[in-house]
């Protein structure tokens, strides 16, 4: 094969966790960013990511969730290498600065910014009368950051959202792809093909991994572990065929929380998936 372009990636951190406690949900992802920074410090590999590194920030923070939000969308904007973003939650509410900044950022409208959420939860709750971990979405949807028509849901598990999200989501005609279409080998699949769909209708698109997509197997440092869902495999495969996108200019990583982590289990994970999704980015032969 000829060889692509070389281009360089920014690390954005956004070390916060209080959208997790508005939302009852176990802290601890404020640590995520680092100790993914730790392990993916570790990794060398071929090619060696570290020659391609152009900057990584770890977002300062306060005590006040839509300042924090500021501040986030702010590096995301300010970050040098527009076109290969990693952003590390975090709390999964940091998908909203994050997408914001990344609109504005390309000067996007609606419409022409897609977004795939690999979740088991839509992530779609009313950000009133707090905003939590788990309303990113529906904010990004009202605010008319993202349209439904760009938004897919995949890896959705059924007992992980109540009756009236799976509503709004028929409301809307957002695209789901529950989990349980998703079993005995069909998950990578189903990603290339909503992938390419999006690809057809939008100009760029992110991706959004909430690490509770995994089984507690492969994860059990998140804040809402799940007995089932993807293994490793299926999310390093999921993620190489998005970095091989020329469309795909972010991806994001949220709720990695090393206090619920078990030998650091999922931080390496974590890692190990950015490097499958940059290796195919930055450089690939």
């Amino acid at each position: 094969m000829e060889e692509k372009s070389i281009g360089n990636y920014s690390i954005v951190g956004f070390p916060d966790d209080l959208g997790v406690k508005n939302v009852h949900g176990r802290l601890g992802a404020a640590l995520g960013p680092q100790a993914f920074l730790d392990a993916f410090g570790k990794l060398t590999g071929s090619p060696n990511l570290k020659d391609f590194c152009s900057e990584t920030v770890l977002v300062e923070m306060g005590t006040e969730l839509e300042a924090n939000y500021v501040r986030a969308a702010q590096a995301v904007a300010k970050c040098l290498a527009p076109q290969r973003l990693i952003v590390i939650g975090g709390g999964h509410d940091y998908a909203y600065p994050w997408i914001k900044g990344m609109r504005e950022l390309h000067r996007l409208k609606a419409p022409e910014l897609g977004c795939i959420n690999i979740d088991a939860h839509f992530d779609l709750r009313s950000p009133l009368p707090v905003m939590t971990s788990g309303s990113p979405f529906r904010r990004l949807l009202d605010e008319g950051v993202l349209s439904a028509a760009s938004l897919i849901e995949f890896g959705i598990q059924q007992h992980c959202n109540s009756e009236e999200l799976w509503n709004y989501v028929a409301q809307k005609k957002i695209k789901v792809i529950p989990l349980n279409r998703l079993r005995h080998g069909k998950a990578v699949p189903a990603f290339k093909k909503s992938l390419m769909a999006l690809k057809k209708s939008c100009k760029k698109i992110v991706l959004s991994l909430d690490l509770d997509a995994l089984s507690f197997a492969y994860c059990p440092g998140v804040s809402a572990p799940q007995a089932e869902g993807f293994t490793a495999s299926d999310v390093f495969e999921m993620l190489e065929i998005a970095g091989n996108e020329a469309k795909v200019i972010s991806l994001g990583i949220f709720e990695l929380s090393p206090p619920q982590d078990v030998q650091n289990y999922t931080a390496r994970l974590a890692a190990q998936g950015v490097w499958h999704f940059l290796a195919n980015k930055v450089k690939i032969k």
